[in-house]
């Protein structure tokens, strides 16, 4: 457990309105703080619900979930239950059939050692509707009446916001308004806000662009006090012009329509602007309202309350009354007002006998009551209370049969024949009380009973090319609207289809009927009250149309020829009676009726045929209404016999030690004549000898086949007959012994799954355990998808392997699988992997694999192409980013990854490329590998300044020269003198490897002149030479071999020794230095006198 001293370093979550602590100041590597991959949600539910909370999480080692809430704790197990559900990877809180104590905020929490992450979510209740009221005092509705529901006013009540709310606003608020912005909503630290607001804004930018061009012209809520609405614009150019806009009230999806004045809440489209406008604007629409693309924010903006002009709480609502009656107009404000003005019409009224005007004591509720009213009296009442007015419709009906009748303390109403009329609402007043209750008048489409009953079991049957017309009489509250379908498709009038609507019936009409309009119709009537439909069946009878085709060739010799046909498609709604063939031989125009077959026939025979004579025959189809099209044949022969084509093997269905059964086919050519039996030959396996196994044809395609010696292997072949004889005989068979059958092989043992990839899984397993009783043949691997019940066979035929590999399959999908064994006995019983396999590869952590292929320090000659190849692994693929001194790569630079190799290319790179590369492999868990390497990009180095020399110590000089320009971004750069004697030609080294920007040279010989050059190098190569112009020699010296003579003479008047007559010249002094410098002992011969 951490101290108390611990510090806690906040960080950033990808999830907006999640906050991260961590812990302590360095994460060991392959730790992570705890991070939410998927918030918990706010909820809106009703009462007696269930409320479930999902959030998913990450974090190194795995977080603990902890649950709270604001006011209250989450101990009861049998109503908050936490789980956590591997598969999805969820932590869930239920809390079990919901009531107003469980509205509150809730705060989630992971929690690992090295920080925590933490968000909240509300929880708010809808509450049941009020059960309608019903007034009963002394007052009896003896018609069906439905009581409206009270509405109370409240005071608006602050509404809370969330945080993410809060950013949405200053992500789009003006610079000015970001203090008023913090000091409502409590924001303390200005500067930490902005900072957060600018890494917002970037990564907003980024989403946005997911689904729009651009966006301008953002215009925060405007009201409009005259219209009593606000709105607010944005200009934004759409991707896809599919992509959904929602609305969004305090985090709530709000409904609106396009174009649509007469609802809440309009979206207005002209172009590029979108303008959302609120409609009858009431305190309750206050709030931050947001326009999303998706899922993506666009524009948020606030309406806030004290900009909504409010007058009227319950604005006048429309009054019905009947004649003689008093009509009640009543209104609430939400300000007191004293003055107001009633008017009917154009017309100001005021307090008399007609007219009862009042106003209650607070002044916020005013009623306005006409009495006795008449057919004048309608029209339309306004109240004016100078800043507004609100208006209501009265309308004044005569009732007949209405009457009301005293019955002791009872009042009844009665209505001898309820109409439409009759509907509204009804007041009674005594003694100062007063109650009301309305009467709703259902009346909803009616259609007779027994026409609908005929409609339903008689289906209406019209000839081709007459008229249908179908009306179907109603009654009910008008207005009624009808709509037509056919086949469950909306009917649209055309050139021939007509509906005709009117206020108690509508009709059908469709002119010259044809086959394609039978079907199923139906008419839909529907009112206020209800709905109702009338279905029926239509008919069209005709001609059938022509037979199927091809007419085929059963069977052509020089005696006869056989025809086949199919039925038509539509026999013309009658059944098919008979069918009339006819004959033409080829050359003539003359067509011969042959005859007619039953209506159940479709094959005929005809030999009035000649040989080598060639044919066309034509088919009628016959029903009750006539005569169809006819169906024409090809050329066809009346040809000499030819034999049958061979079959295709025939196949073993079973073999015991006794009897074979075999099946097989028709062979693909038949002759010209049909198939009239088949030959059954057999032989033992490697003999030649073919023996028939019957005297007679086989007409069936299957045979059984005895006179078998138990043991002995055998195959078969088949021949097919016909009218010419006996064709070629079929291949032979698969070899099969007379024996029992084999028992199935049993059960694989060990099945596994081997590897997974995207799109394979690899299977192994052993040979089951009665493989010396049953011995395995191969095996047979099924899988199927885990939406499908079926199971599919991968392999066509039985492997010999106990591996497999099945390919083919989906990325990220699940299957089952499954494998048996297969041998002559049949299949084994199949053993089933214990859960589905997803096509994921393993997991494998990135990894880079650099071994000798990449140096950690690369030098590049400028203009050169930057190619670096990393290896890696990693799965599944991880995301790769490049980097160059900690951030995003240049446009100039390429990067492409594919199959665990990643490249960056820099084509012709210069000096601003050199820098420390970093290749980043993230996992999809968080999971990173880095590798970095040094790249330093040269050229051949400019040549150094011009040379100074100069002499410090004889014999001697020392070069200094200006740097040359490469030096300042080649810290590897150094330099080499070189030096030419005047004597010579050839210049000489004398230094190398200089990184100084001077050189002592020395050696010399006397009285020779000498030129030095000055050159840079590098990687690269050698710069230019920098040159001396002068030459620089060292002077010859004098020859002093002989003394000599210093004359000195003795100053009388002064004490001491010798004096020197006359003072050594310069060049004596600059030699004696010399010789001071390179001898160690001096004699002088001084001659003096006196």
């Amino acid at each position: 457990m951490i101290g108390n001293t611990m510090s806690r370093k906040l960080k950033k979550s990808a999830i907006p309105g999640v906050t991260i602590a961590q812990f302590v100041e360095d994460v060991p590597k392959g730790c992570t703080t705890p991070d939410f991959e998927r918030k918990p949600i706010t909820l809106t539910l009703s009462e007696g619900k269930n409320a479930i909370f999902r959030a998913v999480v990450k974090g190194e080692p795995k977080p603990e979930v902890l649950w709270k809430r604001s006011t209250g704790k989450i101990d009861d197990p049998d109503r908050y239950q936490t789980t956590f559900i591997p598969g999805t990877n969820e932590f869930t809180l239920q809390i079990n059939k919901i009531t107003q104590d469980d509205a509150d905020v809730y705060r989630f929490t992971a929690v690992n050692d090295y920080g925590e992450a933490a968000c909240s979510a509300g929880l708010k209740i809808i509450q049941g509707k009020f059960h309608q009221l019903i007034f009963f005092l002394s007052f009896t509705i003896w018609v069906s009446v439905l009581g409206k529901n009270l509405r109370t006013p409240k005071a608006a009540q602050k509404k809370e916001i969330d945080p993410d709310q809060v950013w949405q606003l200053l992500l789009n608020a003006d610079k000015k308004d970001y203090e008023k912005i913090c000091l409502k909503y409590g924001i303390v630290d200005f500067r930490g806000m902005l900072r957060q607001l600018q890494e917002m804004k970037k990564e907003r930018e980024d989403k946005q662009a997911q689904y729009v061009y651009s966006i301008a012209n953002l215009k925060h809520v405007r009201v409009n006090q005259e219209q009593a609405n606000a709105s607010f614009d944005v200009e934004m150019e759409l991707k896809n012009l599919e992509s959904r806009i929602y609305l969004y009230k305090d985090g709530e999806m709000v409904n609106f329509r396009l174009n649509d004045d007469n609802v809440k809440h309009c979206l207005r489209q002209v172009g590029k602007k979108y303008n959302f406008i609120i409609n009858d604007l009431q305190p309750e629409d206050a709030g931050v309202y947001q326009i999303k693309i998706e899922d993506v924010d666009i524009f948020s903006t606030e309406l806030e309350a004290e900009n909504i002009p409010v007058y009227f709480r319950y604005p006048l609502d429309e009054a019905r009354c009947h004649e003689q009656g008093n009509a009640v107009f009543q209104c609430t404000l939400y300000e007191p007002c004293f003055n107001a003005v009633w008017f009917h019409k154009k017309n100001q009224l005021k307090p008399n006998d007609k007219y009862e005007i009042s106003v209650s004591n607070d002044g916020l509720t005013h009623h306005l009551v006409i009495k006795n009213a008449q057919p004048s009296d309608k029209g339309t009442y306004t109240i004016d209370i100078g800043r507004r007015t609100s208006s209501a419709w009265l309308d004044v009906e005569y009732l007949d049969g209405v009457s009301i009748k005293k019955e002791g303390q009872f009042h009844k109403l009665i209505i001898d024949e309820v109409q439409d009329k009759h509907a509204g609402k009804y007041k009674f007043e005594a003694e100062g009380v007063r109650t009301e209750a309305s009467i709703f008048v259902e009346d909803p489409p009616n259609v007779n009973s027994e026409l609908l009953e005929k409609l339903k079991k008689e289906p209406i049957v019209v000839k081709a090319g007459k008229n249908a017309i179908v009306k179907i009489p109603f009654e009910g509250q008008k207005p009624i609207r009808s709509s037509w379908l056919k086949d469950e498709g909306e009917l649209l009038d055309d050139a021939r289809i007509n509906t005709e609507y009117s206020d108690n019936y509508t009709r059908l009409c469709i002119s010259s009927a044809n086959r394609k309009d039978c079907g199923d119709y139906k008419v839909k009537l529907r009112n206020e009250s209800g709905s109702t439909e009338a279905t029926f069946k239509l008919i069209v009878i005709d001609k059938p149309q022509p037979p199927t085709g091809p007419i085929e060739v059963v069977e052509s010799s020089t005696s006869g020829i056989t025809i086949q046909w199919k039925p038509p498609r539509d026999d013309g709604g009658k059944p098919i009676q008979s069918y009339v063939i006819e004959r033409q031989q080829v050359g003539r125009k003359t067509w011969v009726t042959l005859g007619e077959t039953t209506g159940n026939s479709t094959i005929f025979t005809t030999n009035k045929v000649e040989q080598d004579k060639r044919y066309y025959f034509r088919v009628r189809a016959v029903n009750a209404e006539g005569t169809s099209e006819v169906l024409e044949s090809d050329e066809v022969m009346a040809a000499s016999k030819v034999f049958p084509g061979p079959p295709a093997p025939p196949k073993i269905i079973s073999a015991n030690r006794g009897a074979i059964t075999l099946s097989w086919a028709a062979p693909h050519k038949t002759g010209n004549s049909r198939i009239l039996g088949y030959t059954v030959e057999k032989s033992k396996k490697g003999s030649n000898t073919w023996i028939p196994v019957t005297d007679l044809p086989i007409t069936e395609k299957k045979y059984t086949v005895t006179d078998l010696k138990e043991g002995l292997q055998y195959e078969f072949r088949v021949a097919a007959i016909n009218s010419a004889g006996t064709g070629e005989a079929s291949a032979p068979s698969e070899a099969v012994f007379a024996r029992d059958p084999m028992q199935p092989p049993g059960p694989v043992k060990d099945l596994k799954v081997v590897n997974t990839d995207y799109c394979s899984i690899s299977l192994s397993w052993t040979k089951p355990g009665t493989e010396e009783e049953s011995p395995v043949k191969g095996y047979i691997v099924e899988m199927r998808h885990t939406d499908m019940l079926k199971w599919t066979q991968c392999n066509a035929l039985p492997i010999p392997m106990t591996a497999y590999i099945v390919r083919g399959l989906k990325p990220r999908e699940m299957y089952f699988l499954r494998v048996r064994a297969v041998n002559d006995g049949g299949f084994g019983e199949p053993v089933e992997l214990d859960s589905y396999v997803q096509t994921i590869p393993p997991i494998v952590q990135p990894k880079v694999l650099v071994k000798d292929t990449v140096k950690s320090f690369m030098i590049v000659k400028a203009g050169d192409t930057i190619r670096v190849r990393i290896p890696f692994e990693a799965s599944p693929p991880p995301e790769v980013h490049w980097l160059k001194d900690g951030h995003v790569l240049t446009a100039k630079a390429t990067t492409a990854t594919r199959e665990g190799v990643s490249q960056l290319i820099i084509p012709a790179a210069d000096f601003s490329d050199s820098g420390h590369y970093s290749i980043v492999l993230q996992s999809e868990h968080g999971k990173k590998e880095t590798f970095s390497f040094l790249v330093q990009v040269l050229d051949v180095p400019e040549a150094p300044g011009p040379i100074q020399l100069v002499e410090r110590v004889p014999d001697t000089v020392t070069l200094m020269w200006e740097p040359s320009p490469t030096e300042k971004r080649d810290r590897n750069l150094n330099y080499m003198v070189m030096r030419r004697d005047s004597s010579k030609g050839s210049w000489n080294m004398v230094a190398d490897l200089i990184y100084t920007n001077k050189c002592t040279v020395a050696n010399f010989v006397p009285g020779r002149d000498y030129f030095f050059r000055v050159l840079a190098k590098n990687y690269m190569g050698v710069s230019e030479p920098s040159e001396t112009v002068q030459p620089w020699s060292i002077h010859k010296e004098r020859d002093y071999s002989q003394n000599e003579t210093l004359k000195w003479r003795l100053d009388p008047g002064k004490k001491g020794g010798p004096k020197m007559l006359y003072s050594l010249t310069n060049h004596c002094k600059e030699n004696c230095s010399q010789l001071l410098q390179t001898s160690s002992h001096l004699s002088w011969a001084i001659a003096a006198r006196g």
